[in-house]
């Protein structure tokens, strides 16, 4: 009777955006037992540094993901001395509220249920939560190696399509067995017989890749423009440019989106395969492969000049949210609801009055979850509909 009360609950909630409508915590990190109901609006975390506020971020984040906002094992999250962390959310997703509970094991698996079943394949439900997240580290999209950007195009695509996933997946594994045998081969172990088979699902598998990483960089682009210039006030030009892993000869330094790239998927299978072909002898001689996804990045520049070289702190830190926030509007046109934002320490290097145009571009679209060590760092922000939350010691007090 109880489950067919629920079942009915979450078929009658009206059509609205996606929105977290209860997180509760047990032994996660530093929280005993923690349990908040957010409004569908701005929530503001409050609180000194190493009291919880990213971590109750890092819970949203891990429901929506299935992994950690920093690289650390799964135990790690569970709190000093306990055998399991558990996280409960209840949701809105196209308009019904679902339930998802993870639990994470000292040993072992962790478990996912979703609306009280279990689930086996735990990677079908990753971005059913949709968030959009921003942290310090995001700064690395601008001024870090290409790996970080590659890592946040894998990211970002992997939560809007299950077939980017897949085909990830299985061109990394391409890959590794494609790079053993040309070791192999240097080091006089194996022959390259079976290297024309995996140049095929190499190019198969990579030109999904390449062809949804430009569909999504374009789309990006043309969003974090019309974000960058809300932030800036149009004082700055927000410029994009993909640089796919494979030979462009006389590529100019700085180049749009609209540059003479391939497009759809056949015309990137055949560019990668020419140019496997045309690095075939030096592979050969490396015992590696050369070109690919795998060697993809894609640069910011602001009015012209790479950004990760010549902008400040300041307009770096502006770059990397403008990525972020670009994805609510892509998000939106293509599920149709807006993602929940995630938003940490988001204030720093931001003057008041990039502060103020931030807010007043989220208020409206989204949920959003902001943290700050005090409430005077959002100046003349308006709060008479924001939820506050103070968080010290892994306790939370409304208010």
């Amino acid at each position: 009777m109880e489950r067919q009360e629920n079942s009915q609950r979450r078929r009658t909630c009206h059509k609205q955006g996606m929105q977290v409508r209860q997180l509760r915590l047990v032994n996660f990190r530093n929280y005993a037992q923690a349990q908040i109901e957010p409004g569908a609006g701005l929530n503001v975390l409050v609180g000194a540094n190493a009291q919880g506020k990213t971590n109750l971020l890092e819970a949203l984040y891990i429901a929506s993901t299935f992994r950690p906002l920093r690289p650390v094992r799964e135990s790690e999250l569970i709190r000093w001395g306990e055998q399991e962390a558990s996280i409960k959310v209840r949701f809105l997703h196209h308009g019904i509220e679902e339930e998802l509970l993870i639990r994470i094991p000292t040993e072992g698996k962790r478990s996912v249920w979703l609306n009280e079943q279990p689930v086996s394949r735990q990677s079908d439900l990753i971005g059913r939560l949709k968030v959009v997240c921003f942290t310090a580290q995001d700064l690395l999209l601008i001024r870090g190696e290409p790996a970080e950007r590659r890592r946040f195009l894998d990211n970002e695509l992997s939560l809007l399509s299950p077939r980017y996933l897949y085909s990830l997946v299985q061109y990394r594994r391409c890959l590794e067995q494609r790079n053993t045998l040309l070791h192999a081969h240097l080091e006089g172990h194996a022959s390259l017989e079976s290297l024309p088979e995996w140049d095929m699902q190499l190019v198969k598998y990579g030109a999904r890749l390449l062809s949804e990483r430009r569909h999504f960089l374009e789309q990006l682009q043309l969003f974090a423009r019309e974000v960058h210039a809300m932030l800036t006030g149009g004082s700055e030009v927000f410029q994009l440019r993909y640089e796919p892993g494979l030979p462009q000869k006389n590529r100019s330094p700085l180049v749009d989106m609209e540059a003479a790239l391939p497009y759809k998927e056949e015309e990137w299978a055949n560019a990668l395969q020419a140019a496997l072909r045309e690095v075939q002898t030096e592979e050969i001689r490396r015992g590696m492969t050369l070109v690919g996804p795998h060697r993809d990045d894609f640069r910011i520049s602001i009015d012209g000049y790479d950004a990760r070289l010549f902008a400040s702190q300041g307009q770096q830190r502006t770059c990397a949210l403008s990525l972020r926030l670009a994805q609510i509007p892509l998000l939106k046109k293509r599920t149709g609801e807006s993602p929940v934002v995630l938003l940490d320490d988001v204030f720093s290097d931001l003057d008041p009055e990039r502060r103020m145009r931030l807010v007043r571009f989220l208020q409206p679209r989204t949920q959003t979850f902001l943290t700050c060590t005090d409430l005077s760092m959002l100046g003349d922000v308006p709060m008479q509909e924001a939820v506050v939350y103070h968080i010290e010691g892994g306790q939370i007090r409304s208010g």
